[in-house]
């Protein structure tokens, strides 16, 4: 494996710098499914960085962790997703208040090419903001502004800036405000 493919300009992505070197309980997990139904799982901490490469003309995700390295076809992947263990919380009913405050879900399809949709959930009505912003802060797309009911809404991103405008591949930030939530989650858009 070419480590120098790694660098590979436009297409480097970093989603995690370097990590505490322990795993601990309540730490979060990176999980890739593929689309065989197998899945990975890797504690955040262990890992050193993720990024894309070119092998052999076939487009990898890459996970450098403490073990290894580990690719991944891009076209193999069916999602990648954060998950987080509430083994450390004692009473059952808590972990299910924390589950049940997310409102801002991952996008699906992730990673994505030419389109995803991002799905959210308004405990109330209200003014409500959806935008995009790329790895150093800076807004690309305003999704959605203005009043929203209640209820669960579906969004779709086509991958373009507000001047309509395709995007490098790398990753992206999402961010949801509205009465009640205020959240923010990472995507992949592939080259």
């Amino acid at each position: 494996m070419n480590p120098g493919v790694l660098a590979r300009t436009g297409c480097a992505l970093l989603l995690l710098l370097l990590l505490h070197p322990a795993a601990h309980a309540d730490a979060p997990m990176l999980e890739i499914h593929l689309i065989e139904g197998e899945s990975a799982v890797y504690a955040v901490s262990e890992i050193e960085r993720i990024g894309f490469q070119i092998y052999y003309g076939v487009d990898e995700l890459v996970v450098v962790h403490a073990g290894g390295i580990d690719p991944y076809p891009t076209e193999a992947i069916r999602r990648i997703e954060f998950l987080w263990d509430f083994s450390s919380v004692d009473n059952p009913e808590d972990a299910a208040v924390m589950i049940d405050a997310i409102r801002l879900f991952q996008n699906q399809p992730n990673p994505f090419s030419s389109e995803t949709r991002i799905a959210f959930e308004l405990p109330q009505d209200g003014e409500t903001e959806l935008q995009i912003f790329s790895p150093d802060g800076r807004l690309v797309r305003t999704l959605t502004t203005g009043e929203r009911a209640a209820g669960p809404h579906t969004i779709p991103w086509d991958g373009r800036d507000d001047e309509d405008r395709a995007l490098h591949g790398g990753v992206y930030f999402y961010s949801l405000r509205a009465p009640g939530v205020e959240e923010c989650r990472q995507m992949i858009l592939l080259p």
